[in-house]
């Protein structure tokens, strides 16, 4: 984990955290006036991670679409469900606490942050390296993920098929609710919590207590069990299950239904789901109830116990599970003063965060010989090879040019590696090696492999293999003192590619010091073979440079080549109307005497570099004298 990744978890985390604030601010507002018309107060949309996740497959399947692809993207959702289902069994463990501290709202909120995951597929993890590693066989790998998925596919179907099935139940049998002065309180109510589409009001008696149904206003219908009830008890039926409408907690239900379904392997996940729904409707207990009196509160016990029956599919009702109704009465009879939660949410935010990418699907050890090597083209060989923070003075990247090719392709493939199929490796600042071998027909390069080795892994690049770029975890200590033996850094570059030529200067002690100065540079034109090429202006260091404020008498030149032809300098004064030459043949040394005035200097000259390539040169620097100077 790096600091950038810390910070902009931390941002979201105090995002999420204020969030959450706001709307449990907002909502209790309902205490002296209307909402917003269709503002809803939930923490977020409850189906995101799904609907990412969908479109994550849309996208790739009409991009590629090799079974390769598909593998990759199934191995990498099975490692983020891993992830959310070792969250939920954390938070079941820790829910007993976290429910006599906090706000069941805060409760509630919990349950529903990893949602918010799809950030960091979106982002590209969290930037850690994984602390558990589930090794599975490659042959193994499609078997498994066709059963995860099969799983998954059907544990989905069966919820949506259960939820239509028992929406045609409840709704075959109602009717609307007809008297008017339920509706008109309905209504009321309706207005008062600014729901933009009204939601009928049915009466049904295939249920024993109040159900909302539908995941969105266009689908919902609230329906009543055949009971009659006062004005006060449909107050708080009816604002009950608007809390419920304003917050999407039907949508919320689909979504821990679509996460049981992508766990539907871990047990824990069903008992999760279970103590979700008794978060939910302990929420909106909390919200109802909040400042009322011991009358009001034993009124809305009443109700719940003669209310009690069942809340199927994505649905919420008053009062559903029987084995929760204790805590529920216990809660609303005696109720505890509790944190609000915000810290909390937030806190949990950044540690989901943070942890995200902790889990990594790998394959069983095998050799690098026989994952790499042995599907390689006959006759590869190596045709680079580059170094990373090596150690000793050899930092940075650096280009090598010696090396025994046989010794180190064997220990490169005698290496034990594990195949890494969904898990974030991001490279850390340890010294690696990059060694390119390529496929060569007819003197041309037809394919290109790259092994990059260091920080416990090896990347590879391998053009002939299903998966393409593929990390390998490393299951051998690296013999780096070996692999240094291996290497050859004083060997000279045997066929270096045409640079610019650059100019530095020295000056005296008192400007130069041990150092030459480099001057600024512009490329007129480039010639190989006698051929135009075209110039990259990228290469071009037009900023003037030079001395401000000393008196240096003369200045020697130094060329990284050799000009053809010598070369000649323009020395103009400061405002360009007076300028004179100076050719390289009047010069000692590459020694040129300085102007006693602030000047523009300008070195010309043509260069021949490697592969017959020459450069026409202009190299520049300023001399800026104090007024009082000159």
């Amino acid at each position: 984990m790096n600091a950038f990744n810390f910070l902009l978890g931390l941002i979201l985390a105090v995002a999420v955290g204020w969030a959450f604030h706001d709307r449990s601010r907002y909502e209790g507002n309902l205490k002296f006036h209307r909402l917003k018309p269709g503002r809803k107060t939930y923490l977020t949309e409850p189906l995101l991670l799904p609907l990412f996740l969908v479109m994550l497959v849309v996208t790739v399947i009409a991009k590629s679409g090799t079974s390769q692809t598909l593998i990759r993207l199934a191995a990498a959702c099975t490692v983020l469900f891993l992830y959310i289902g070792l969250y939920f069994a954390l938070l079941l463990c820790l829910l007993p606490l976290l429910r006599r501290f906090i706000s069941a709202r805060a409760c509630a909120a919990l349950w529903l942050l990893p949602n918010l995951l799809y950030l960091t597929m979106a982002l590209g993890g969290a930037g850690m390296n994984p602390l558990i590693t589930i090794t599975l066989p490659r042959q193994w790998l499609s078997l498994l993920i066709g059963l995860w998925a099969a799983g998954f596919a059907g544990v989905l179907l069966w919820q949506i098929i259960s939820h239509l099935r028992y929406r045609h139940f409840l709704l075959q049998g109602s009717e609307p609710v007809i008297r008017e002065e339920i509706l008109a309180q309905w209504n009321y109510e309706q207005g008062r919590h600014e729901i933009k589409k009204n939601i009928p009001l049915l009466q049904s008696p295939l249920t024993a207590t109040p159900v909302t149904i539908g995941c969105y206003e266009q689908t919902m219908r609230l329906v009543l069990p055949p009971q009659s009830y006062d004005k006060k008890e449909l107050e708080l039926i009816f604002r009950h299950e608007l809390r419920h409408i304003q917050r999407c907690d039907t949508r919320v239900k689909a979504f821990l239904g679509f996460c049981t379904a992508m766990c539907w392997f871990n047990p824990l996940m069903w008992v999760a789901r279970r103590r979700i729904a008794e978060d939910l409707e302990l929420s909106c207990d909390e919200a109802v109830l909040e400042g009322s009196n011991e009358t009001t509160r034993k009124q809305y016990a009443e109700l719940l116990l003669k209310t009690a029956g069942d809340g199927r599919g994505y649905t919420t009702c008053l009062s559903a599970a029987a084995n929760s109704l204790r805590y529920r009465l216990k809660n609303v009879m005696m109720p505890r003063k509790r944190f609000p939660g915000a810290v909390v949410v937030g806190a949990a935010m950044l540690a989901l965060l943070m942890g995200a990418g902790s889990i990594a699907l790998a394959g069983s050890g095998s050799s690098v010989k026989e994952l790499v090597f042995d599907k390689a083209p006959q006759g590869i060989a190596i045709d680079s090879i580059t170094t990373y923070n090596w150690p000793g003075d050899l930092r940075g990247f650096r280009s090598v040019y010696g090396w025994e090719e046989a010794a180190l392709t064997d220990y490169l493939a005698a290496l034990q590696v594990k195949q890494v199929y969904a898990g974030n490796y991001p490279e850390g600042s340890q010294h690696r090696i990059y060694v390119d071998y390529t496929e060569t027909v007819a003197g041309e390069a037809v394919s290109f492999t790259r092994l990059e080795l260091g920080g416990g892994l090896l990347r590879a690049n391998i053009p002939y293999d299903e998966f393409g770029n593929i990390t390998y975890i490393l299951e051998d200590e690296i013999d780096w003192a070996y692999v240094d033996s291996l290497l050859d850094f004083d060997a000279a570059d045997p066929d270096p590619a045409p640079w610019p030529p650059e100019m530095t200067m020295y000056f005296n002690e008192e400007i130069s010091g041990k150092e030459l100065m480099h001057a600024s540079k512009r490329i007129l034109s480039i010639s190989s073979g006698g051929q135009a090429q075209e110039v990259d202006e990228f290469r071009n260091d037009i900023s003037a440079g030079g001395v401000v404020g000393v008196i240096p008498p003369q200045v020697k030149f130094y060329f990284s080549y050799e000009p053809m032809d010598g070369y000649k300098v323009k020395v103009e004064n400061w405002d360009h109307t007076e300028s004179y030459y100076v050719s390289s043949e009047e010069l000692t040394d590459d020694t040129l005497p300085l102007a006693p005035y602030s000047a523009h200097y300008t070195v010309s000259g043509r260069f021949t570099t490697v592969r017959e390539t020459v450069y026409e040169m202009e190299f520049f620097f300023d001399i800026l004298l104090r007024p009082d100077d000159e």
